[in-house]
C-alpha cells in the first residue's frame, strides 16, 4: 500500500502487511466461534482432547523451531492452524519446553516456557480448540482476537 507524502510516494512497511495477513487469518477462527452458538452441540464437542492438545502444539512449535514458515501445518491430520503474531513477524523460536497442562480451563491450555531469538526466556500460555482444522492460539493474541 502506498502513502503520497509530500508529493513523493512511501510504501508502507511489511510490519503493516503481516498485521493486516493476520487479522484476516483470524476470520475463519470467528466463523467457528459462531458455530458454537445455536447450533445444538456443546462446546467441549469442538474441543480436542488433552493429549491431542498437546501433540498439536508439539507440532506448531516444533515447526516453528524448525523454520517452517507461519501459516497452516498442513503436514498434520487434521491441519492446524497457528495464531502466534510473533512468529507472523518472523521472529525465530530457539527453544521451548510445555511445562504443564492448566486444568480447568474452557479449552485445553498449556504453559509453555519458550526463547525466542534476541530475546530473554518466558512463559506463555497456548489455547488449543477446534476438531478438523485445530487451531492453536498464544492467549494474548486470542484475546487480541475476541476484542476485535
Amino acid at each position: 500500500m502506498a502513502a503520497n507524502c509530500g508529493g513523493k510516494r512511501r510504501v508502507r512497511g511489511k510490519a503493516n502487511m503481516l498485521n493486516r495477513r493476520y487479522v484476516l487469518g483470524l476470520i475463519p477462527m470467528l466463523i467457528l466461534e459462531t458455530a458454537f452458538v445455536g447450533c445444538g452441540k456443546s462446546r467441549s464437542s469442538y474441543l480436542p482432547g488433552a493429549g491431542k492438545a498437546r501433540e498439536s502444539l508439539t507440532t506448531v512449535l516444533n515447526a516453528w523451531k524448525g523454520g517452517t514458515p507461519h501459516g497452516p501445518i498442513t503436514s498434520s491430520k487434521p491441519v492446524i492452524n497457528v495464531f502466534d503474531l510473533r512468529w507472523t513477524q518472523g521472529k525465530k523460536l530457539e527453544s521451548f519446553e510445555i511445562v504443564e497442562e492448566i486444568k480447568k480451563a474452557e479449552q485445553p491450555q498449556f504453559k509453555v516456557r519458550m526463547k525466542l531469538e534476541g530475546e530473554p526466556e518466558q512463559e506463555n500460555v497456548f489455547l488449543v480448540i477446534g476438531i478438523d482444522p485445530l487451531q492453536v492460539f498464544r492467549d494474548e493474541d486470542y484475546v487480541r482476537m475476541q476484542s476485535m
